[in-house]
């Protein structure tokens, strides 16, 4: 769902835990750099990635700032932790101006606040899936594919 129908030349997969949707993209992308800033998922996905993928071992918004507008990708996907992406990185994310975008969520309220300044920035929702992968509780995962307009 995450990976589904997407490729292209370089795709970013930020907060790529040990790689889980890095790897998959790689088969469908020419370039995959993937962030991670927690040191154990970093040498799960060192190990996992193939050759055309890179993993950087540093925050995201770190790596965001220190890339600036340099880092260009057809593919954008983040799974932030509960608290979302926030003010610094979403501005930073609508300053590379990827056309795609994917948003993996599992808190509802976050992913709304850091839609807003998506949206304003020209991002349409194209689909959204929820996943229930904890039955009988209150979490829900959601997956956002959102599109640059033109």
């Amino acid at each position: 769902m995450v990976t589904a129908g997407q490729s292209g030349g370089t795709a970013l997969d930020l907060f790529a835990g040990v790689g889980l949707f890095s790897v998959v993209l790689a088969d469908r992308f020419d370039r995959i750099v993937a962030i991670e800033s927690s040191p154990p998922a970093l040498n799960d996905l060192a190990s996992n990635l193939p050759q055309n993928a890179k993993a950087i071992a540093a925050a995201v918004e770190s790596y965001l700032t220190r890339a600036g507008t340099k880092s260009a990708a057809d593919l954008i996907v983040v799974d932030p932790p509960r608290a979302g992406l926030g003010h610094k990185v979403v501005a930073d994310l609508v300053r590379l101006r990827a056309p795609r975008l994917t948003y993996v969520s599992c808190d509802p309220a976050t992913l709304a606040r850091d839609l807003v300044p998506l949206r304003a920035a020209g991002y349409d929702v194209e689909q959204a899936h929820l996943l229930d992968l904890f039955p009988q509780t209150f979490h829900l995962e959601s997956v956002l594919h959102l599109v640059k307009d033109s």
